[in-house]
C-alpha cells in the first residue's frame, strides 16, 4: 500500500489484509489565503483540500466534490456537494461545464492537479499543499525487496516517485518485471495511465475509491 494516509492502511487491516504501507509521497499544507465570497462555485478535488478548508472554518452555498469521501467531509461541516458521476477531473470538467462556464470558480486542490480544470472559463485554482517525493530509508529497502504479493497505487504523484525512486537506485528494469508477476491495482485512469508511461499494467476498480480497491483485492481470495 504506498499512501501518506494511515487510515487508508487501518482500514485495509481491518478487512483481513497483511498490509505494509509506505508513503512514498509526503503533504505539505500551505496557508489558506482566499475569500470564499469571491466566487460563484468551489471545486474541492480531494479529501484533503476538504479538510483543509472544513478546518479553516470555509463554507459556501455551492460546492462541487470529486469523490464520494470528499463529499462526506464536507457534508458533514454542512454543506451539500454536488459529485460527479465518476471521480475524475476530466468527468467533472464534462458534467458540469454548462452549469460552471458563466461563474466564478475557485479549484480547491494540491499543486499537481489536472490541467483539465482551468479550461473553465473565470476558474482560478487555489493550491492547499504540495505534493513531494518522500524518498529515505523505507522507501529504497522497499524497492529492494519487494516483498509483496499485490500493490496498490492510489495517484499519479506516488507512481512517479516510485519510480522515479527506482531509477536513481538503479533498480528500475528489476522492479518493472518484477510486477509483472505481482497484482497491480490503480485507482482509477489517471493513475494507470501514468503505469502505463513506465511501462507497467495495472487492474483499476470499477468505483475509483479505496472501497473499489478492496473489492478487486477480495476477488483474489486469499493474499
Amino acid at each position: 500500500m504506498l499512501s501518506p494516509w494511515d487510515e487508508v492502511a487501518e482500514r485495509f487491516k481491518v478487512e483481513g489484509f497483511d498490509v505494509l504501507a509506505i508513503p512514498f509521497i509526503r503533504i505539505v499544507r500551505r496557508k489558506v489565503d482566499f475569500d470564499p465570497r469571491e466566487f460563484d462555485v468551489l471545486i474541492v478535488t480531494s479529501k484533503t483540500s476538504a479538510r483543509i478548508i472544513v478546518e479553516n472554518e470555509i463554507k459556501h452555498g455551492c460546492v462541487i466534490a470529486i469523490g464520494r469521501k470528499t463529499a462526506e467531509v464536507l457534508r458533514k461541516a454542512g454543506m451539500n456537494p454536488k459529485v460527479p458521476s465518476s471521480f475524475d477531473s476530466k468527468t467533472l470538467y464534462k458534467e458540469f461545464f454548462d452549469e460552471l462556464k458563466d461563474k466564478r470558480v475557485a479549484i480547491l486542490r494540491s499543486n499537481m492537479g489536472d490541467p483539465t480544470l482551468l479550461k473553465i472559463p473565470n476558474a482560478k485554482e487555489i493550491v492547499l499543499y504540495d505534493i513531494e517525493f518522500e524518498w529515505g530509508e523505507e522507501q529504497e529497502k522497499f524497492l529492494r525487496d519487494l516483498d509483496f504479493d499485490a500493490i496498490v497505487f492510489s495517484s499519479r504523484m506516488i507512481v512517479r516517485s516510485f519510480f522515479e525512486l527506482s531509477k536513481r537506485l538503479r533498480l528500475f528494469e528489476d522492479v518493472v518485471d518484477a510486477l509483472k508477476d505481482r497484482i497491480v491495482v490503480a485507482i482509477g485512469p489517471p493513475t494507470r495511465n501514468e503505469l502505463e508511461k513506465y511501462g507497467v499494467k495495472a487492474e483499476i476498480p470499477r468505483e475509483w475509491t479505496f472501497d473499489g480497491v478492496l473489492e478487486v483485492l477480495r476477488s483474489y481470495g486469499s493474499l
